[in-house]
């Protein structure tokens, strides 16, 4: 029986894919690649073995073991995990925060709260939200749909953490 595994289906999970091809394992393996929440949603209702998962479901899951020091992690600026704005920080009103993630959700709200000493609005976003990104309303968008978009304000969420704390942070771990 394979083990069925849910990873990551951005650019910044190649590494951990190529590893995969290269180790052999491949043919015992049913792996399935996701967005960031759909890694959580498939491990929390055990419909896979293993996941590269964001680490904010880590407390919901029953049983759960870090298996590997690998993971979706920086030290500084990541450039793909950003709150996106047309007004600087104190002029912002809502923040959609992505449907893709569940870390970056928890990252945004813990940094306005307190670091940045902001109280905006949240607002789930749904497909499509990134056209809502405007005016006051600012917006966390994750991943590969981050190439290419362009705004006024872009505060690269890895690097307001380490600013904050001096410490790395990391969004997935298998």
């Amino acid at each position: 029986m394979k083990v069925k595994v849910s990873a990551v289906s951005y650019l910044n999970t190649l590494p951990f894919l190529y590893g995969i091809k290269q180790s052999g394992l491949e043919q015992e393996i049913d792996l399935s690649l996701d967005i960031p929440s759909d890694c959580a949603r498939k491990l929390l209702n055990d419909e896979v073995d293993l996941g590269l998962v964001p680490v904010a479901i880590i407390p919901q899951l029953k049983e759960h073991h870090i298996i590997s020091d690998y993971c979706i992690g920086a030290d500084g600026p990541v450039d793909t995990v950003a709150l996106f704005s047309d007004v600087p920080l104190e002029e912002i009103e809502n923040i959609y925060l992505d449907y893709h993630s569940r870390s970056s959700v928890t990252l945004v709200q813990l940094l306005a709260k307190a670091f940045w000493k902001i109280k905006p609005n949240w607002i789930r976003a749904e497909e499509g939200f990134i056209d809502q990104i405007q005016g006051t309303t600012a917006g966390v968008v994750i991943g590969d749909r981050t190439f290419g978009l362009s705004k006024k304000y872009k505060y690269d969420l890895a690097e307001a953490w380490k600013a904050f704390t001096g410490k790395p942070f990391v969004f997935a771990a298998w």
